[in-house]
């Protein structure tokens, strides 16, 4: 391996890819409904086109079923605002939905209870 490669390649971690080029040197896009708690879903019968990052298909996989935005950021292991940049570009794409999850007093009484008990 020659000095260059080990720059970009650790043994344990893998590649190492900074997050500007994993979300093409764009800051985090503001696009409403794609909040950490916004649920996000594949369109059916969308083919997926060519071009699309790896972070991008996986989030397409990931998004077969509806799923939380920040979940889908927990498994590809981005940032909230990195993986908000790469939803905004498959919903303007058409290839995603994402609707609003608003946590009714009930639901925030039994978050904030269990949190207690911790």
């Amino acid at each position: 391996m020659s000095p260059t490669e080990e720059a970009w390649y650790d043994d344990d971690a893998g590649p190492l890819v900074r997050l500007y080029a994993r979300v093409g040197g764009r800051a985090p896009a503001v696009h409403d409904g794609l909040d950490m708690s916004a649920i996000v879903h594949r369109m059916a019968d969308v083919p997926e086109p060519d071009g699309l990052t790896p972070d991008q298909r996986s989030a397409l996989r990931l998004a077969r079923e509806p799923v939380a935005l920040s979940e889908i950021a927990a498994h590809l292991g981005l940032p909230l605002g990195a993986t908000r940049l790469l939803l905004a570009d498959l919903h303007e794409a058409g290839l995603i939905e994402a609707r609003r999850r608003d946590a009714s007093p009930d639901v925030l009484d039994r978050l904030l209870s269990g949190l207690n008990s911790l």
